[in-house]
Order: structure tokens, then C-alpha cells, then sequence
């Protein structure tokens, strides 16, 4: 009986190493693929690719990226860590209706956005709310991506309650965003930092059209203590209802806004609105920027001040408008 013992011995320990074993979690990856064709059972490598950005997200470590294998409807997502989703080479897709496409909700982190097309349905019943919304993030790089259809609320909206946020959108087309029931609340763009937060946005190369209410709005009402510092270079912000509009309301924060090699044109109502109620609160510059074919080219409310450089052109609006004062360069 002990020799046989002995000679069962190791397999009952192999058995019991067996039933006491639990196999370690899946360990995320640096970059995860997703396909038109992929499933999210899958561990989103290259030959076995995911079907969704959400299925793919879970699987994607702090830092990593998504990466599209094919042309596919990817879905929506919300996003609370440092992440690219990169399509460069192919129609990397995301659809929805009566919600956001894309939301931000990660403070300090690192996003990219890029190669994307995002549809809010805007022509249905059922439009979706933001492009892509910002609730937190460190710094937001939107490059190379088309967005339309969110009629419920904006392409782009930037609302981070956290100081520091940063927002870089390059080479991006807004278009078809914003609706009549929202009239102060949908459009192409919203840079309003949250009360008490300073941030700052960079557009860059990017056409805005064809959006109802407004292109681009800095704003900051109702947010006490609010700084936003905003900068839009070698933009086209066309045929919306207006097309910039900078507002600051007594008591609320500031905004430092500058406008430079761009077209603001053929908007119905205004092209550039300056809209503060205390002296001070706004510093707005425009350089070598054509103010053109607007029912109004620029409006000045309040105290506000919209500043020339001296080489801007403002032409063929139904009313011009003028800048409160030219200031030399440096």
C-alpha cells in the first residue's frame, strides 16, 4: 500500500495545484485593434480584433491606444483614462442618437481623438446631443475628424470643471450641430470652463458650417470665476446663424480670445458678437481675418471690445460693424 502510495503522490498533487489555481486576469494591452468584422470575446490583437471601442477600451492599459483594422461602425464610448483611438488610414465610425458620442470624464489624462467620423443623426427625430463632450481632461487632441449631425447640443462640447484642461482640434470639420429648441445651448463649438476653472483651447485649420445658433462660442455665463483662453488660427467659420460668439457677463469670469488668418463669412445673423459686462473681464484680437458677407460683420454689446491688428478685412456685410480700436503689433 505505501508503494502505491508513493507512485499516486504526484498526481494527487498535480490535482490539488489544479483546484487551487485561478488563472490570472487577462492583462490589458498597449494597443488594441478593432474590425468591421472583430468580436469583443476576442483579445483585440491584430488577428483576433474587437468589434467596438467600448469592447476594445476594457482591454486597452492607461496610456494605450485603439486602433482601427478596417472600416466599421464602432459605437459610442466614455472615456476615463489616458487613451488615442487612432483610424488614419481608414472610415473608422461612430453613430448615435439621443446621446453623446464620445464623453470625457478623465482629469490629468491624455486623449486623442483622430481619424474619426462621428454622426449624431441630425436629419432623424432622434439627433444626438454632443459630438464629443468634456467633463475632464488634462489635454484633448481632436485631429482629423469629421463631426455632424448632433442637433441636441454641439459638436464639440468643452465644459471641463477642473483647472488646467487643455483642447487642441486640428484639420476637424463641424458641421449641421445645434438646433431651435436649444438656442444658448447647442452649435458647432462650447469652450465654458466651469466655475472657478481656467482653460484653454486651440483650434487650428478647422472649417465650422452650417450650424444653427452658433460656430464657436466663449462663454462664461453663470460661471463665477471662470478663464478661458481661447485661439483660433487658419479656420473657415461659414454659413452658421453667427459665427463667433464671446461672451462675459458682469460678474461671472474672463475670456482672452484672438482670431488670425481665418474666414468668418456668410453667417445669417452676426459674424463676430464681443458681448461683457465689466470693462476688463475680455482682451479679443483679431488679425489678417476676413469679416465678409454676414447679415452683420461685428457686434459690439456691452463693454465689449473686439481689437484689430490692422490688416483685417471687413467687406460686403449688410452692416460692417467696426473693431472698438486698432492696436500695433509687436
Amino acid at each position: 500500500m505505501t508503494r502505491i502510495l508513493r507512485r499516486l503522490a504526484p498526481i494527487f498533487f498535480v490535482l490539488l495545484c489544479c483546484i487551487g489555481y485561478n488563472a490570472p486576469a487577462s492583462a490589458q494591452v498597449t494597443r488594441a485593434w478593432v474590425s468591421g468584422v472583430g468580436d469583443d470575446v476576442n483579445p483585440c490583437s491584430r488577428t483576433a480584433p474587437c468589434k467596438t471601442f467600448y469592447g476594445a477600451y476594457a482591454k486597452t492599459a492607461n496610456g494605450g491606444e485603439i486602433v482601427c483594422l478596417d472600416g466599421g461602425g464602432y459605437g459610442g464610448l466614455t472615456i476615463a483614462k489616458s487613451l488615442t483611438i487612432h483610424c488614419p488610414y481608414t472610415e473608422g465610425g461612430i453613430l448615435v442618437a439621443s446621446t453623446n458620442a464620445i464623453t470625457i470624464n478623465a482629469p490629468g489624462a491624455v486623449v486623442v481623438i483622430s481619424g474619426i467620423d462621428i454622426e449624431g443623426l441630425g436629419q432623424t427625430g432622434s439627433p444626438g446631443l454632443n459630438g464629443i463632450s468634456v467633463i475632464n481632461v488634462g489635454t484633448l487632441h481632436v485631429r482629423n475628424v469629421r463631426i455632424a449631425g448632433f442637433r441636441n447640443g454641439y459638436g464639440i462640447n468643452f465644459t471641463p470643471n477642473t483647472s488646467g484642461a487643455q483642447l487642441v482640434v486640428d484639420e476637424v470639420a463641424i458641421s449641421e450641430s445645434g438646433g431651435t429648441a436649444y438656442p444658448t445651448t447647442s452649435g458647432g463649438i462650447n469652450l465654458a470652463p466651469q466655475a472657478g476653472v481656467s482653460a484653454v483651447a486651440t483650434i487650428l485649420n478647422t472649417r465650422i458650417s452650417n450650424n444653427l445658433n452658433v460656430g464657436i462660442r466663449v462663454d462664461t455665463v453663470g460661471n463665477v470665476g471662470a478663464a478661458i483662453d481661447a485661439t483660433i488660427v487658419g479656420s473657415s467659420i461659414v454659413n452658421n446663424t453667427n459665427g463667433i460668439a464671446v461672451k462675459v457677463p458682469a460678474a461671472t469670469g474672463t475670456a482672452r480670445f484672438v482670431l488670425q488668418d481665418s474666414v468668418v463669412s456668410l453667417n445669417s445673423a452676426y459674424g463676430i458678437i464681443a458681448n461683457a459686462g465689466t470693462v476688463g473681464t475680455m482682451n479679443a484680437y483679431v488679425g489678417n481675418t476676413t469679416i465678409s458677407s454676414n447679415a452683420t460683420g461685428i457686434q459690439l454689446i456691452g463693454v465689449g471690445k473686439l481689437n484689430s491688428f490692422g490688416d483685417n478685412r471687413v467687406i460686403n456685410n449688410t452692416t460692417n460693424g467696426a473693431f472698438s480700436a486698432t492696436v500695433a503689433k509687436q
